[in-house]
């Protein structure tokens, strides 16, 4: 199995789950890696990815694991065939799949926006209820189990550490909710998803050890 860490900035920030499923399998077939397919009726490529990241944001860690064996200059031949916003940054190979989208439960964020970094975030842990728009209106959740942690790097400026994967704080949601509860004026925010973990692990590292394990 081949891991691949790739970026999603720019314009593939706005690619939903299904279209980077579908974009990563055109790459893919231009850059003519051999990946092994389903069997059936309908055969698809066996590509599994990591939880899918919140349309808009900008990502650094995304990952996906592909039925294919090492590869010749796997990342030059990827990014030659990729659209602009994809960039494959990293790949490992492992004996099976790791079931990314299953093991991995957080991730840091680095958020700015007007006034963001004033908040006293200490009092989230009291209760963080946060409304959103759901398929059936408008809905709400105290989401304070999901905020791991977070840094006040300045008044603009914070990292975040949130839940996500099985149990997720989508970070629009966690900086709509931090406006509500302390009263900051909106404005655009600047998102970006710098890392993701496996019970604390950065997944690099998870990725590594497995690496290690089928290395001769």
């Amino acid at each position: 199995m081949l891991i691949v860490k790739y970026s999603k900035t720019g314009p593939a920030k706005y690619a939903s789950h299904v279209d980077t499923l579908r974009a990563m399998g055109r790459i893919l077939a231009r850059a003519d890696v051999s990946v092994g397919y389903s069997e059936g009726f309908n055969p698809h490529a066996l590509l599994f990815f990591s939880p899918p990241n919140a349309v808009g944001v900008d990502s650094l860690c995304e990952y996906v694991a592909v039925a294919a064996g090492e590869e010749r200059d796997f990342i030059g031949r990827f990014n030659a065939a990729a659209p602009c916003g994809f960039t494959a940054l990293r790949v490992w190979t492992t004996q099976g799949n790791p079931n990314l989208a299953g093991v991995i439960d957080g991730a840091r964020y680095e958020i700015k926006s007007p006034g963001i970094g004033t908040a006293d975030y200490g009092k989230i842990k009291d209760g963080f209820v946060v409304e959103y728009d759901g398929k059936d209106g408008k809905k709400s959740k105290d989401y304070a189990s999901y905020v791991i942690s977070v840094t006040t790097e300045n008044d603009d400026k914070i990292t975040a550490v949130l839940k996500y994967g099985n149990e997720n704080l989508r970070p629009d949601r966690f900086v709509g909710g931090v406006r509500a509860m302390f009263g900051i004026d909106g404005g655009d925010a600047e998102i970006i998803k710098t890392a993701a973990f496996v019970k604390g692990e950065d997944v690099d590292d998870f990725l590594d050890k497995l690496h290690n394990k089928t290395s001769p």
